[in-house]
């Protein structure tokens, strides 16, 4: 391993060694270390040298990325409106593609950037109901299994984790049973790292305290792909039967709000990938999904990043580079790498490729000669950038839907946060991510007929959130709008002050018919059970935020820091169905404390009892007989 390190330029890693046999444990470490650095990394270390030199070269030259670009498009693509009859009838093609659907889950990352000492998966999603973002997003895929009408459906979750994060999500895992889910259908891909570069001449670096350890970073999203393919998974989902694969972020708690239409776009349009885009303002700082045409006559739909898009449309004739178009936003859609694949060409794609994906060099140069860095640097690679992979005359496309109802993560400390909203963008930090929770449900509600009062401004250490009512409700209580329409029949008797919390949880059913809420309710039904809520009005101090000091800043828990408040829970009313069968409020006032005036309602008198069998049925007529059918063909 000496020799071929020498041999490829990196003879200064041993400078600062021991002579002889000294330190002879930790000189063997290091060489385990480049052992499995080398078998790691496609083509091993000789290859990523190589690779860093021609990256770095044209990074220090200033080469354009985007060479020979003639020509750049909007690619193909649906705009949804939530609430529109074209949004639910996507959503309802989605509801079909249930038996078919995997997902990937991509969470290599520590919250350290927000200002939590652990895994971001293992964050709250929201304080009302603290559940973690790893619970909700369990809770979710079990939730789509129970609507697939198929009892013995387990739906596969994977997930990309690091050496930093993968024994804290396992533990995570463990400690909660899996969650919802059972443990044979999570998988943990664990990515490893690369060697740090601090010249462009790629030498790769030791730790400065340890001249035994190189130096290590992370390779980015995009070796998913590669460990998909090594691994078998994607391999073993499509034998299986299954179409889909949907890849989402670790901290955007909202992504299975619009997941469904944007499945039946997919289906509709035979798209091959699918990007799960917002609408864009024209120079915003995200990323924009463009279809490129090269001058050899190739065409690909991908990611073009906001600071590259502005001076290529410039050099092609557009004056003014990236503006608004009739819509008042960027004909260019913005890319939040959501992305859902078909899992045909998925397949076909890594058998071809192995999964590795292009990669890129960001070197941070201390001055414009572009020779020293500031810090040591790394390739990197993204998952959007399969779509570059991909054969010409695979159907590439987008389907956007408002930020609202699809995208808003809890990925920037406050401090960057506050950066974010002088720049012209949203915060996109743990208090703005919870609030747009709360508001997401609240307009979900709102627009079906629902009497929920508007939210006002207020200012949480210097972040505008919008607080509303704290309405947090399990997956469980519906994964579409048509479901709405069973579990909240009469909408117009349901009104929410904005004062007000309500949270919804646990494996049954609940039904609201009429609530009048100015407080604090939480609704706990267990499996089998089925609560309706009828005549029921709640009046209590409710739950409010308390803003952190200066000094509660640095002394309270840091999932109240990284917000910059605390929810404090002043009164609350209770109810709670822990048995089989169906209950229902009588008619009542209640300020707090247990709602255990109950009765029982006979199943037989209950219109919307058989909630989930009818959802089943429903799904059984469109599709079942096909998934048994591929179920018993890959058999």
């Amino acid at each position: 391993w000496a020799q071929l390190l020498c041999e490829h330029g990196q003879a200064h890693l041993f400078e600062n060694w021991a002579p002889g046999d000294g330190d002879e444990e930790r000189k063997c470490r290091f060489f385990q270390q480049v052992r499995q650095l080398n078998e790691s990394y496609p083509g091993g270390l000789v290859a990523y040298i190589s690779n860093a030199r021609e990256l770095l070269r044209a990074a220090a030259q200033g080469e354009n990325p985007l060479h020979g670009v003639i020509q750049v498009n909007v690619p193909l693509g649906v705009n949804l409106d939530y609430g529109s009859q074209e949004y639910d009838r996507y959503e309802a093609i989605g509801f079909q593609q249930l038996p078919y659907l995997s997902f990937v889950l991509v969470a290599g990352g520590l919250g350290e950037r927000l200002g939590f000492n652990g895994i971001k998966l293992a964050l709250p999603i929201e304080l009302a109901s603290m559940k973690t973002f790893l619970e909700t997003y369990c809770d979710s895929i079990t939730a789509l299994q129970r609507r697939s009408g198929i009892p013995e459906l387990k739906i596969p979750l994977a997930i990309m984790t690091s050496d930093d994060t993968h024994a804290r999500t396992e533990a995570l895992l463990e400690k909660n049973h899996w969650f919802s889910l059972s443990r044979d259908q999570v998988f943990l891909m664990k990515q490893e790292k690369v060697p740090a570069l601090n010249s462009n001449e790629a030498h790769l670096c030791t730790d400065k305290l340890d001249p035994y350890t190189l130096l290590t970073k992370p390779h980015g999203h995009g070796d998913v792909h590669r460990l998909l393919h090594t691994t078998g998974i994607a391999q073993r989902w499509f034998h299986e039967g299954r179409r889909w694969v949907v890849f989402f972020q670790d901290t955007n708690g909202l992504v299975f709000r619009s997941m469904l239409a944007v499945l039946g776009v997919s289906h509709e349009l035979n798209l091959d990938l699918n990007s799960m885009c917002i609408p864009r303002e024209a120079k915003q700082e995200v990323g924009a999904l463009t279809k490129l045409v090269f001058r050899d006559g190739r065409e690909i739909t991908a990611n073009t990043e906001y600071n590259q898009l502005g001076p290529l449309l410039k050099s092609l004739g557009f004056k003014h580079g990236d503006v608004a178009d009739a819509t008042g936003k960027s004909p260019f859609p913005g890319n939040i790498n959501q992305l859902v694949f078909n899992l045909k060409t998925y397949t076909e794609t890594l058998a071809r490729t192995g999964g590795v994906m292009g990669e890129f060099v960001n070197p941070k140069y201390k001055d414009d000669a572009r020779v020293e860095f500031k810090k040591p640097t790394r390739l990197e690679c993204m998952m959007q950038d399969f779509a570059k992979t991909m054969h010409e005359g695979t159907k590439v496309g987008f389907t956007t839907s408002a930020s609202w109802i699809g995208y808003s993560p809890a990925k920037n400390s406050i401090a960057e946060g506050l950066k974010k909203i002088r720049a012209g963008v949203a915060p996109m930090c743990p208090a703005s991510a919870e609030h747009d929770i709360y508001n997401a449900t609240a307009e979900i509600f709102r627009r079906h007929g629902c009497q929920i009062e508007m939210p006002r401004p207020c200012d949480f250490q210097g972040v505008l959130v919008q607080l509303g009512p704290r309405i947090s409700i399990s997956p469980n209580f519906a994964v579409s709008r048509a479901e709405l329409e069973r579990v909240i029949p009469s909408p117009e008797q349901v009104r929410i002050s904005s004062r007000s919390a309500l949270v919804i949880q646990g494996e049954g059913t609940v039904i609201i018919e009429s609530l009048d809420l100015d407080g604090a309710l939480v609704v706990t039904v267990a499996k089998g059970g089925t609560l309706r809520i009828r005549n029921l009005r709640v009046r209590n101090r409710s739950w409010d935020y308390h803003a952190l000091s200066k000094a509660e800043m640095s002394t309270e828990e840091e999932i109240y820091t990284i917000r910059g408040y605390k929810l404090a829970r002043h009164e609350t009313a209770t109810i709670a169905v822990q048995e089989e069968g169906c209950f229902a409020t009588r008619r009542m006032d209640v300020r707090s404390g247990k709602v255990s005036d109950l009765f029982r309602v006979d199943w037989s008198t209950v219109e919307s009892g058989g909630y989930y069998l009818a959802a089943g049925m429903v799904l059984a007529a469109a599709g079942i007989a096909g998934y048994l059918l591929t179920k018993k063909r890959s058999l």
